[in-house]
């Protein structure tokens, strides 16, 4: 259908189609990728090249990670191939991109979607620096298509087109990514379903898909970080937390419950109906229910107001976040064909969404309760995959030195030492305890962390800004105090270290 491509061109887009196309968006449906994407390409030169310099970035990432197997030497010369291909397929996109001398509505659409391709294919090459650059670019433009030209704090709203619709979710899925990482943009964009300036939660009484009550709980965790990166602000500067904030904050506590409810009740018609396929509903309808877990807490502390301690009212809502965790690794253990624990080395698996990896982030950070807090980091150590800018054992790697930072020799002054945890086995999960052990205190805790994520041939060092409030004597403002740490990605990958000791005093 695509004329006057080379059998190598060809090939590469045939591999988009039957394997990357897939594989991207995770566990949920993308119409970006699986509808938009494909309509582009067959019309667009600037999507078609940036479609076969990503396939070929693909193979040629599956390529490196076989390359261990002498048995499979003969993906080095293929390794070789898809760089050069991909090389010349990007500068190809780049020109065609050049070309496009009109600013309208469709020639945006283009930039937009050649934009997302090339974030995933600097993701895959683990130039994380090069993607965050090309996704502020793609939010600047993604505000020029907004109706009237939204401003930088305006949100990104649905429009009629359903074109738009495709590309805003796009960007809103990897912008939540990026909020948790720390590494979000200068303004955060939201879309659609405000809670804002008073308005009621617009959550329907039904879901007919798994993607539509994915679609309303993306917009909903895109107030939920709006907010708290202005609370956040306010914090580090010392004033006070406005009622208005209160006031959404209480609005958006009350969405999500109306989401768990209007969820739980289409869960049997969205079976019925089976609009997606039966293994994304088996894994998406509990990874729903984790993510709203994650956001129920995030929600519920984000105006804290530097108060770390009022982290430690929701151990049950951890304990679940963990339990669901567990679950889902099961049935992960159970549908997938390939074993979710094979080394790197073997298995290469990269979506652009995000799954497992930020619930369990969020608690590892945030969960001071010392077995749950090892748990998490040990599933992350143990993770198959990479989500986004997310690599499971880099995760795991942050996590544990903020424990480490926290902890300090609290435990060990106490006399109170951990059992190593065990590597986790998909068919035989640990299972979730707690001891009486006493939390650390607040004085110790770190209130923030920022990550600047590794670039390839820096050793995978990753460098953590961590601030902690100290509070004043005698009436006197405490001051905010910022420490630099680096942290080697390396040390938490499944295997290269026995008892996945990660530097820390387990």
């Amino acid at each position: 259908m695509i004329p006057g491509l080379s059998h190598q061109e060809y090939a590469a887009f045939d591999f988009f189609r039957t394997r990357t196309a897939t594989k991207l968006p995770g566990i949920f449906s993308s119409d970006f990728w699986e509808t938009l994407v494909f309509q582009l390409s067959l019309r667009e030169p600037a999507v078609l090249h940036a479609v076969i310099a990503l396939a070929a970035t693909h193979r040629r990432a599956i390529a490196l990670g076989h390359t261990q197997r002498p048995a499979l030497s003969r993906d080095l010369e293929l390794n070789d191939s898809n760089e050069r291909l991909a090389l010349q397929q990007f500068n190809k996109a780049v020109t065609h991109l050049r070309h496009l001398e009109k600013r309208d509505r469709q020639s945006l659409r283009i930039t937009l979607v050649s934009c997302m391709i090339f974030i995933c294919i600097e993701l895959l090459k683990g130039e994380v620096g090069a993607s965050q650059a090309h996704f502020q670019s793609g939010l600047k433009l993604l505000r020029e298509i907004q109706p009237n030209g939204a401003e930088a704090s305006a949100m990104v709203q649905p429009l009629p087109d359903s074109t738009d619709d495709h590309l805003a979710e796009a960007f809103i899925r990897l912008n939540i990514q990026s909020s948790i990482v720390g590494e979000g943009p200068d303004h955060n964009y939201t879309a659609g379903l405000s809670t804002r300036c008073g308005s009621e939660p617009q959550i329907p009484l039904i879901f007919d898909s798994l993607s539509s009550a994915r679609r309303h709980l993306d917009h909903i965790f895109q107030e939920i970080h709006g907010l708290s990166a202005e609370a956040k602000q306010l914090t580090l500067e010392r004033a006070g937390i406005p009622s208005q904030l209160t006031l959404q904050r209480e609005r958006l506590q009350l969405s999500l419950k109306l989401w768990l409810r209007t969820f739980s009740s289409s869960i049997p018609r969205i079976d019925a109906l089976q609009t997606e396929r039966s293994d994304r509903i088996a894994l998406g309808v509990p990874l729903l229910r984790l993510h709203h877990a994650m956001g129920s807490v995030n929600v519920a502390t984000c105006l804290r107001y530097g108060d770390e301690m009022a982290f430690d009212s929701y151990t049950t809502d951890f304990s679940s976040i963990l339990e669901q965790a567990i679950d889902l690794w099961n049935k992960v253990s159970y549908l997938l064909p390939v074993p979710p624990l094979l080394p790197p080395s073997d298995h290469l698996s990269f979506t652009v969404d995000m799954g497992f990896i930020p619930p369990l982030y969020f608690t590892a950070l945030k969960c001071r309760v010392p077995q749950f807090r090892r748990l998490a980091i040990n599933f992350l150590a143990s993770a198959p995959h990479r989500e986004g800018i997310w690599d499971g054992p880099v995760a795991a790697a942050i996590a544990c030195r903020v424990m480490e930072i926290e902890e300090g020799n609290f435990y060990s002054d106490a006399g109170i030492e951990f059992s190593r945890v065990s590597p986790l086995s998909g068919t035989n999960p640990p299972s979730l305890h707690s001891d009486d052990s006493p939390l650390v205190p607040d004085v110790n805790r770190v209130n923030y962390v920022n990550v600047t994520l590794p670039e390839p041939g820096t050793g995978e060092r990753v460098i953590l800004i961590c601030k902690r409030y100290r509070h004043g004597k005698n009436e006197q403002k405490g001051v905010w105090e910022e420490e630099r740490f680096e942290v080697d990605g390396t040390k938490s990958r499944p295997g290269e270290q026995e008892t996945h000791n990660l530097s820390c005093a387990w």
